[in-house]
């Protein structure tokens, strides 16, 4: 597919590619090319393994690009935080009041950074085989780690637009348009991707040829690596409700619940950010504050503990502050606490999810005790709460959804997507009359604008 817009220079040395960077040399701007070209950084002419390990790690620059467009885009979506800031009143009338449109405020929401990431990783697939200084196994090691990356990008894509679907092609020549496909289509590309890149990983030897940031320890060599793989696969599962092949998955990613201590709750692969000059922050972190907050019912809707106090994830992640945030006559005192710095790392999946998924998997097939038993581990060790019990009678699903909520608050957008799953979104709340629920977002105009016939995602979303 086309990039909408063309990028002839872009400071690569952001995040974690000071640390990723190590392993080849000291972190400088780097011209990032032209993507309407079928040529990036002449790596599909001359190719070699200095060339593709700098367009690899350039992969998870573009991955953690987004992770404010996630957090706080679909958070506001979904009710779990504002954007109050006074300078930019469109993130209360884009994202709450709309209707979202093609050319408006929210609709690229990553699309242009996803598909960049997209052309950079073909680009990369297509010049693997050419590098004369890889062994085969670092070839299948690259190409594995590349794929999940591709995938991820798609399941990114797929939870904003959802039925409006994605582009799932990405031609050689980047002129050519590849062709918008369901949202069906879409996770079955991205649930085959995974699947391919786990393939490639097993034959991927002892070591990627590139070095990984910290915030993948555990998770930093191609067998280590299929474990992190197999966890973002079991998501793709969950969302398509493939309960029992999301219960395989799971067994096959790094999901345990052999300790009960936060780390081990915590235990996953993370966005790490630094103050090193040429370095990104934490854009969640705004400790005033001075524009994001949580929505105040994050506070007064968490459960109680057995003396009476909040859900400990609900106190751990926000609290009610002295300062009050107004733009377009919406309000919050509650400021966001999840993140401790500007430097905190940020997750891309962990444990407590993946405990949360499977209790999801269980329930999916009927088996209540099963679903009861994780969800109590999460409710015990993450909440502080009383455990359900497994003759608990209530709705599994509401306790699911409030479970992801409180355990993932302000980390990828994830209740605004849990809702849609199983059709509640019409339970947010509305700060105000004038505000609407939105379920998708539009395809960005300048996509549109390429394409005749405009794809169905080409629409004002009018919102209810």
């Amino acid at each position: 597919m086309r990039t909408p817009f063309n990028v002839t220079r872009r400071a690569i040395c952001l995040a974690s590619v000071a640390a990723v960077f190590a392993a080849f040399g000291a972190c400088k701007e780097s011209t990032v090319p032209n993507f309407n070209t079928p040529n990036i950084n002449g790596l599909l002419e001359n190719p070699d393994a200095a060339t593709v390990n700098t367009t690899v790690a350039g992969l998870l620059v573009g991955l953690r690009a987004n992770v404010g467009t996630w957090a706080t885009g679909l958070g506001i979506l979904g009710r779990e935080v504002y954007n109050l800031d006074p300078a930019e009143p469109r993130n209360v009338l884009g994202y709450l009041v709309g209707p979202l449109e093609p050319g408006g405020f929210v609709a690229d929401v990553g699309w242009s950074s996803s598909y960049r990431d997209l052309r950079t990783a073909a680009t990369i697939l297509e010049a693997l085989d050419k590098v004369p200084d890889y062994s085969a196994a670092q070839k299948a090691a690259t190409r594995g780690f590349v794929k999940t990356i591709m995938a991820q990008e798609y399941v990114n894509q797929l939870r904003v637009r959802d039925t409006l679907g994605i582009v799932v092609d990405v031609p050689a020549d980047p002129t050519v348009l590849g062709a918008f496909v369901t949202k069906d289509s879409g996770f079955k590309r991205a649930a085959a991707l995974f699947d391919e890149a786990k393939a490639d990983l097993a034959a991927g030897g002892t070591a990627f040829p590139f070095a990984l940031t910290t915030g993948f320890t555990g998770f930093n060599t191609p067998a280590s690596f299929i474990k992190l793989n197999r966890a973002l696969k079991a998501r793709v599962d969950i969302y398509r409700a493939d309960w029992a092949v999301a219960l395989v998955t799971l067994g096959e990613s790094f999901l345990s619940t052999a300790s009960t201590t936060p780390a081990a709750l915590a235990n996953g692969a993370y966005h790490v950010y630094s103050t090193t000059s040429g370095d990104a922050l934490n854009p969640l972190f705004d400790a005033a504050p001075r524009a994001l907050v949580a929505v105040p019912s994050f506070l007064t809707d968490a459960q109680r503990r057995p003396d009476g106090s909040p859900d400990l994830r609900a106190s751990s992640k926000a609290v009610v502050g002295t300062v009050t945030v107004t733009t377009q006559s919406v309000s919050s005192n509650v400021r966001i606490t999840a993140y401790a710095s500007n430097v905190a790392s940020v997750p891309i999946i962990k444990n407590e999810e993946l405990i949360l998924m499977r209790a999801e998997a269980y329930n999916g097939l009927g088996n209540r005790t099963a679903a009861l038993a994780d969800l109590d581990f999460i409710r015990v060790n993450s909440g502080g709460l009383a455990p359900l019990g497994p003759t608990y009678a209530g709705d599994i699903v509401s306790e699911i959804l409030y479970n992801r909520r409180y355990s993932l608050f302000f980390e990828y957008g994830h209740r605004w997507v849990d809702l849609r799953r199983y059709g509640r979104l019409a339970t947010l709340e509305k700060a105000l009359p004038t505000h609407k629920i939105f379920p998708v977002v539009p395809i960005p105009i300048d996509e549109c604008n390429q394409r005749n016939p405009q794809p169905k995602g080409c629409i004002n979303v009018q919102g209810f």
